[in-house]
């Protein structure tokens, strides 16, 4: 009994630290062209499926998205230099050097950035 519950707590401790290096990117989603105006207002978010996560142990940004979605993938730096850039939404990111980078992504009708350390 005592050789399944160390065993038990040991998976679980090394599952915890194993998903502490990946962590989700909050991204906010915009419109680029604003509808002509109806005299109601759309307060709805916009909802994308698209996911972005940062690993910062080996330094990589991933997007992931539905193979559907045209989009471009933009890699900043906190200076505004583009650092990379993909031209699908299904891409990952090497940085080199720790800086706050800025993840921008553009579609025909919307973008979305987020911000992430590493």
């Amino acid at each position: 009994m005592k050789k399944t519950i160390i065993s038990t707590l040991l998976l679980l401790a090394l599952s915890i630290t194993a998903s502490a290096k990946e962590r989700n990117v909050s991204m906010e989603f915009h419109r680029k062209n604003n509808p002509p105006s109806t005299g109601s207002v759309d307060r709805a978010p916009m909802r994308i499926p698209i996911d972005v996560t940062c690993d910062t142990d080996t330094r990589t940004i991933e997007i992931v998205g539905d193979e559907a979605i045209e989009a471009e993938a933009y890699l900043y730096t906190s200076t505004g230099d583009i650092a990379d850039y993909s031209a699908s939404v299904n891409t990952v990111f090497s940085v080199a050097n720790p800086d706050i980078y800025v993840i921008l992504i553009q579609g025909d009708s919307w973008y979305a950035t987020g911000e992430v350390e590493m």
